[in-house]
């Protein structure tokens, strides 16, 4: 019964992160081909409203799935996201590529993502970031099928053919997670909703928490938005180069699972503070040393452990956010959702300065600095 309750979590969680990593995956076409004009600070926008619109609506998002149950959140979202990239397959410029993708994809995966996490942590009150984990992972599997798809089917038929094909594949799991989605709780109503208000923010061990993931979420993605083009400029074939998203997210489908089954037995706290300081040593051990001497398999390398960390970090969010909750199960919606503003600012600031600074200084020195 539990392993299918993990199950119906994992189906919407699986496409709005993964669709995230088909935004950078894009991203790489885009300063190719389709937007080939545009700077990388400028690119990276696109990302950036992405992930910030993403996260930015936790707050709202978590007060409807206290009051109306996650069951009726997926289901409008689910025909957003659909409806985002289905329209994105008929852009030509920058600003219909940010509207479509930036805009519209990233309001409608806040709608995805958030009630997977609360369902998995309402489910499980023990193993609970194992739980957390295997939902996680099913995005970081997505991340591993997009990247390896669109150059391929880009190849053949297109970017507007590939796009739509990402969107029919979006289709058919986001329907099976609408028939799937169950809450072991009650929705609590809209007048118990006035009264939850600011006081699930009350805690300062919860402020004191946020805090750090915004400022770890300021470097976090920038090494996955410019990987591949890196690999580019240090010798590795534009095949391969694009293949580096697959990877990372190949070490991320293990770095969201076994850190997971680990905070269950030595604390999440403990294996989130562990990775998270991780994530910055392999960019002073890495991405620095890359820089001066390039090799194919340190990139791989890199792409590997980076991918497991940064996994990692993603997946003990939702775990660690509920051990503050001091066992009040009915907020953990608003909770995360305060969780995931902090996240939106710090990924809101940090991958346009890491633009316009690469821009600037023309090599990734200065990126690698303020990455780490």
């Amino acid at each position: 019964m539990r392993l299918r309750q993990i199950l119906q979590t994992a189906k919407p969680s699986y496409l709005p992160t993964a669709e995230l990593v088909h935004g950078l995956a894009s991203l790489y076409y885009y300063q190719d081909s389709l937007l080939a004009g545009q700077s990388s600070s400028s690119l990276a926008w696109i990302t950036t409203l992405q992930i910030f619109l993403l996260f930015m609506f936790g707050p709202f998002i978590g007060q409807l799935i206290d009051v109306h149950g996650s069951r009726k959140i997926i289901g409008p979202f689910s025909v957003l996201a659909v409806f985002s990239v289905c329209m994105l397959s008929l852009c030509r410029t920058y600003w219909q590529v940010m509207l479509a993708q930036g805009v519209a994809f990233g309001f409608a995966s806040s709608g995805l993502s958030l009630p997977a996490m609360t369902l998995a942590t309402q489910w499980f009150s023990t193993k609970r970031g194992l739980a957390v984990g295997i939902v996680s992972c099913g995005s970081s599997m997505g991340g591993v099928v997009f990247p390896l798809m669109i150059p391929r089917l880009v190849d053949q038929v297109g970017f507007a053919s590939a796009v739509r094909w990402c969107a029919l594949l979006q289709g058919i799991l986001l329907a099976v997670a609408n028939v799937l989605c169950s809450t072991p709780f009650p929705p609590k109503g809209p007048q118990k909703k006035q009264s939850a208000g600011l006081k699930a923010f009350n805690s300062m061990p919860w402020i004191f928490f946020v805090l750090g993931c915004f400022f770890t979420m300021w470097g976090l993605f920038a090494p996955l938005n410019y990987l591949p083009e890196m690999a580019a400029q240090k010798g590795m074939s534009e095949q391969m180069a694009q293949y580096t998203l697959a990877i990372a997210n190949a070490g991320s489908v293990v770095g969201r699972v076994v850190p997971g089954w680990a905070s269950d037995r030595v604390g999440q706290f403990n294996v989130m503070t562990s990775v998270s300081t991780l994530s910055g040593v392999l960019l002073l051990c890495f991405w620095l040393p890359l820089e001066l001497h390039p090799s194919s398999a340190g990139i791989i390398v890199f792409a590997l452990l980076y991918g497991f960390c940064s996994g990692g970090f993603v997946s003990l969010g939702a775990p660690c956010v509920v051990s503050l909750a001091e066992g009040r199960l009915d907020e953990i919606g608003l909770k995360l959702g305060g969780f995931c503003l902090a996240i939106a600012l710090g990924a809101l600031t940090g991958l346009p300065i890491e633009g316009a600074i690469k821009d600037r200084e023309g090599d990734g020195y200065q990126t690698w600095w303020m990455n780490w």
